[in-house]
């Protein structure tokens, strides 16, 4: 816990208050905490005032003074103590002591102390609170020269909130703080040259578009409070000429007007979804407001594979006219020739890329192989697999799994959709090119009778029979369930061995994928340097191998979903690794990490 008492001039820090909270001991304690927050205290009491603590959130025994603040001048005294939510004080001036209060768990909190009626009182204004005077601050002082110290006044004159105070909140609630910007414009009608050639394309950026495709010019207006929409309450942020765009960059969930000039009856209120969104305004049916159509990324990448599927001409320029014709949200609103294309390109990384995952029929069989699975109950059971392509090996299986199988999978492992975050990629982060749900599962290696076990160790018997690689449960990568929304994908990439000859030993030689939900549309797998395919049923699985693989043939994709949702339960396969020396233990190049141990 770190105190300030402004008026005191003191500064005092007691780190091991932390940790007192639950009476156990430092590094069990401190381990478990979340992330600090402030707790900022005024006080009006003419006479000093102690603060004081209650440890176990004002249930353990006895309490801790942390600080002292003085007598109340012209204007309050104050201090902060950065602490944890559900901190517990009380404050005492002589004999006086007030109600307590705990850290309600937002961004800061302030307590307001007075006097009232001989007895010392502490009211608290939390996050939200907060939040709401810092609305009171933006809608007096928008619009003028400076900003800040408009703001810093307010709060002083209404509730004697020092400017060290009033920064704060400024700093984490002001909507200026993220006002959207104005980052490009352009008419409708020009089309600039876009290629569709076979490398992939650049992602798109996170901005929101607004098409006027009216013959009068708009204004463009932000809400900065998106929980209602109130021109009063609105900031100007662009003019929207007739039959043009405008691309705004701004935060997910902000919201934002539409108006034709100087007739407020038409105004139409709309929120950006966030990352690439085209919202189209369109002339009122009859009387006003507008017309607004707002589509998201996902929604705009199914709807350009809509338009591009009536377009499969082969020769660029009679594709690229046929398409941008065509272009059209769900909706019927017809998406502007000068962007469409533009926006394909970046959605689908490539025509080529487009064509792969969308027209490109099923690759078929090369032959079967039959694999011998042990039921663990004394028999075996005999599949049959299809050999996609040879070298570097893919495998499809149909049926390896039975529906019922996958249901029991989903309820026992705990992954429906909202148990789920977004996807990680090497280093920790996420990333655009990987647009998929993820969370690791841990098969239990000593209660094999598990769904999750089962289905491992089936895993890794279709494995060993396959290629007769040295793989085993034990020290091997969790499984990974990704879970495919409509729009979602992963971009064309390698799991492992890409451009090798031969792998080092403890990396990943292979992986595989089970189907547990498959969409209506979309969603196949695809090797995009030879085009091997294949669109799964429930309960599929698709095993690939790249312990050598000099040509990158291991390079693939999970196409986008167009329709429904897809999850797939993925395994890596690593040889090398055991109990005693894990994937953990395995640095990029394959060699032991440091200080590890056979």
């Amino acid at each position: 816990m770190e105190l300030y008492s402004e008026n005191a001039g003191q500064h005092h820090r007691r780190h091991h208050m932390c940790c007192l909270r639950f009476f156990v001991p430092w590094i069990i304690a401190c381990s478990a905490q979340p992330e600090p927050k402030e707790l900022h205290v005024l006080s009006s009491a003419p006479k000093a005032v102690q603060v004081f603590w209650l440890p176990g959130d004002g249930h353990g025994d006895g309490d801790v003074e942390v600080g002292q603040l003085a007598a109340a001048g012209e204007q309050p005294s104050s201090f902060s103590i950065t602490t944890y939510p559900g901190h517990a004080f009380y404050f005492q001036a002589g004999p006086q002591r007030s109600n307590s209060v705990a850290h309600s768990g937002g961004e800061h909190d302030l307590v307001m102390l007075s006097e009232k009626a001989g007895a010392l009182s502490a009211e608290v204004l939390t996050a939200e609170k907060l939040k709401s005077l810092v609305r009171e601050m933006h809608l007096q002082c928008k619009g003028r020269h400076g900003y800040i110290s408009c703001c810093r006044t307010f709060a002083r004159e209404s509730l004697g909130i020092p400017s060290r105070f009033a920064d704060r909140y400024i700093e984490s609630y002001s909507p200026n703080r993220w006002m959207p910007k104005d980052v490009g414009r352009g008419s409708i009608k020009e089309v600039s040259p876009v290629s569709l050639g076979d490398e992939p394309g650049a992602v798109p950026e996170d901005e929101m578009v607004v098409v006027n495709n009216l013959p009068d010019s708009l204004d463009l207006l932000w809400v900065p409070f998106a929980d209602e929409a109130k021109l009063e309450e609105s900031t100007f942020i662009s003019d929207v000429p007739p039959e043009s765009f405008v691309r705004i960059s701004g935060k997910p969930g902000q919201m934002f007007m539409a108006m034709i000039r100087g007739q407020n009856e038409s105004i139409s209120a709309f929120q950006y979804p966030g990352e690439l969104a085209v919202v189209l305004i369109r002339p009122p049916e009859g009387a006003p407001p507008l017309r607004v159509a707002v589509a998201n990324q996902d929604q705009l990448k199914i709807a350009l594979s809509n338009a591009a599927q009536a377009c499969d001409f082969e020769e660029e320029t009679a594709f690229l006219g046929c398409f941008r014709s065509r272009a059209a949200l769900s909706t019927g609103e017809p998406l502007p020739q000068a962007l469409s294309a533009a926006w394909f390109v970046m959605l689908w990384s490539s025509l080529k890329h487009w064509r792969q995952c969308v027209i490109l029929p099923d690759s078929r069989p090369i032959r079967q192989v039959t694999l011998q699975l042990d039921n663990g109950e004394g028999s075996n059971r005999t599949i049959q697999a299809n050999v996609l392509r040879e070298e570097p090996l893919v495998l499809g299986i149909k049926g390896l799994a039975k529906p019922e199988e996958c249901d029991q999978l989903i309820k026992s492992q705990e992954v429906l959709e909202q148990d789920l975050v977004m996807a990680f990629v090497s280093g920790g982060s996420t990333s655009k090119h990987r647009r998929t749900l993820s969370k690791n599962l841990y098969p239990d290696l000593e209660e094999p009778g598990s769904m999750l076990s089962r289905l491992h160790k089936r895993f890794f018997q279709v494995a060993r029979g396959a290629t007769g690689f040295n793989l085993w449960p034990p020290g091997q990568e969790p499984v990974n369930w990704l879970h495919y929304k409509p729009g979602y994908e992963y971009r064309p990439h390698c799991d492992g061995g890409c451009g090798q000859s031969l792998v080092p030993s403890g990396m990943r030689v292979a992986s595989s994928l089970l189907y547990c939900n498959v969409p209506e549309q979309g969603g196949s797998t695809i090797f995009t340097k030879d085009s091997t395919k294949m669109t799964p049923a429930r309960g599929d699985f698709l095993f690939f191998t790249y312990k050598s693989d000099p040509d990158h043939m291991s390079t693939h994709a999970a196409c986008p979903v167009l329709k429904g949702i897809k999850s797939t339960a993925t395994q890596w396969y690593r040889e090398g690794v055991s109990e005693h020396y894990t994937w953990e233990d395995v640095n990029d190049l394959g060699y032991r990490a440091k200080g590890t141990e056979l």
